[in-house]
């Protein structure tokens, strides 16, 4: 393979980078998300005076198992008793924020003369937020297995799933030229299919599964089985038309009811950790930072949209559901970046030829802001946590 050597050495490259940048990082003590984003840059195709890396798809297949590993590690840390706890308020909270979203999209869209079918993807794009980007933050930050975090994972989940129905809506509506009954049908038996279908599944046999191969006290056979139970669903939900990060996070999920996931999670640390120190580096060559001038002003307007938008949706709709104050902000502000789906909406519309081809660079600028912005925002929301957070006796 002629090319093995190449890749070998774009791999050292990301690598040594990496590792040189996060580590000032650290003794900075900055989030080391960021370091992880300008190793990316500076590699990445879109810096002068020239690219590092020269296998781009390479490295971005297996930024896509750091995703799919990155959010099987997520789901873990949240079996499903801890989940349905905040069942209720991930679902209300989303449907707020999503409509919210649209409708300020809607606003911004009329003020920059944009036409109805650029607001709508461009709506669709900001409804879901970054389910990587923030575990990684709140990974590092010690706060994972908080009520805010808790409600945050299940709002994200609920987010990709209405967003998958919304795109299929919205491109049936365009090439059909009307929304159709049976598809929209579909569409939403396939959401409560697969995920309600894969749980249940999960419950009654891989946890047992998982508990048995542990017990041979073999690490390499145990990590095999559950990379496969997690790649398996993965691509099950991809091939339905889901994201691949909602497969892998639902085989978190159920082997997080193991009596062996502590030894799950020591088997998949390092793996995970490798592939989502990838992932994060690719999001990082993925920002254009030579677009900036270009699009600043509808840039900043669509920054600034996610921001407020997902703070005042995601905050009240927290508050109406009877959380108190310090959780809601810490949930809206958490809340406040562009998601990898936006990617996925946006290339939809330009594939189909229906949106103006500005749109898709614009988002991507406002993506790469609202990422370097989110270790930050999330920050400043546990400085007004004053007192301990107040959690509604229907849901604790």
């Amino acid at each position: 393979m002629e090319f093995s050597p190449s890749i070998v050495a774009d791999f050292a490259k990301l690598m040594i980078i990496a590792a040189i940048v996060v580590y000032l990082f650290y003794r900075l003590k900055q989030p080391m998300i960021i370091g992880y984003l300008i190793a990316g840059i500076i590699i990445g195709p879109y810096t002068p005076p020239f690219a590092l890396i020269s296998n781009l798809s390479v490295f971005s297949a297996m930024a896509d198992l750091g995703v799919i590993l990155l959010l099987f590690g997520i789901g873990l840390k949240f079996p499903l008793s801890r989940l349905v706890s905040v069942g209720k308020v991930s679902l209300g909270v989303a449907a707020i924020e999503i409509a919210f979203m649209i409708g300020l999209s809607f606003a911004v869209s009329r003020l920059f003369g944009w036409r109805l079918i650029d607001a709508l993807f461009v709506g669709t794009a900001l409804a879901s937020s970054s389910t990587a980007i923030i575990a990684k933050v709140l990974g590092d930050m010690g706060k994972l297995r908080e009520t805010p975090a808790l409600i945050m994972m299940g709002v994200l989940v609920v987010e990709d799933l209405i967003v998958v129905g919304l795109l299929a809506l919205i491109t049936s509506a365009v090439s059909n030229g009307s929304v159709q009954f049976a598809e929209v049908s579909w569409i939403i038996l396939k959401i409560f299919g697969f995920v309600i279908g894969s749980l249940a599944i999960g419950i009654f046999l891989v946890s047992r599964v998982i508990d048995r191969i542990a017990r041979l006290g073999n690490n390499e056979v145990l990590l095999l089985i559950v990379l496969g139970f997690t790649f398996g669903l993965s691509i099950a939900g991809h091939l339905l038309g889901f994201s691949m990060a909602i497969g892998a996070f639902l085989m978190g999920v159920m082997m997080a009811g193991a009596k062996s996931v502590d030894k799950v999670n020591f088997v998949i640390a390092p793996v995970k950790d490798m592939f989502a120190a990838i992932f994060f580096v690719s999001v990082g060559a993925l920002i254009d930072i030579m677009l900036f001038p270009v699009f600043w002003l509808p840039a900043l307007a669509i920054t600034l949209l996610m921001i407020l938008g997902k703070m005042i949706g995601c905050g009240v709709g927290t508050k109406v559901f009877g959380y108190d104050t310090p959780t809601a902000i810490k949930v809206g502000l958490g809340m406040s970046q562009i998601g990898e789906f936006a990617f996925i909406v946006m290339k939809a519309g330009q594939d189909l030829n229906i949106i103006s081809p500005l749109l898709f660079s614009i988002v991507g600028v406002s993506a790469g802001v609202t990422t370097f912005l989110t270790p930050y925002l999330i920050k400043l929301s546990y400085k007004f946590s004053f007192r301990k957070e107040k959690v509604p006796a229907a849901s604790a």
